[in-house]
């Protein structure tokens, strides 16, 4: 248990397709969308849910950690092998897929 620290930062990229994905939606996680459509802001607004989710699917995780003069550095990087999702918007929800 750590205490009395501090999160600097915490950063979730998401990057766009650069081409055109095709195959047959895996099992999907149902996140609330807040009406907006805007993916980014939706996996942000719903973050631990969906790194939940993607850990099942293959996350590598890498965590380094080092103590200067007292004080303590970590950092962890959550790594997705490349995977394309099919992501369907309604009035409150978005549904987010993997392709296969």
């Amino acid at each position: 248990m750590v205490k009395d620290a501090t999160l600097y930062n915490e950063t979730l990229h998401i990057s766009n397709s650069m081409k055109k994905c095709s195959g047959e939606p895996e099992k999907a996680i149902i996140l609330t969308s807040y009406g907006d459509n805007d993916l980014k802001q939706t996996i942000s607004k719903n973050s631990q849910e969906f790194i939940d989710y993607i850990h099942k699917l293959g996350l590598h995780v890498e965590h380094n950690e080092s103590t200067t003069n007292y004080q303590n550095r970590s950092i962890t990087i959550l790594t997705l092998k490349t995977t394309c999702f099919k992501v369907d918007f309604n009035d409150n929800s978005a549904r987010i897929a993997p392709l296969k």
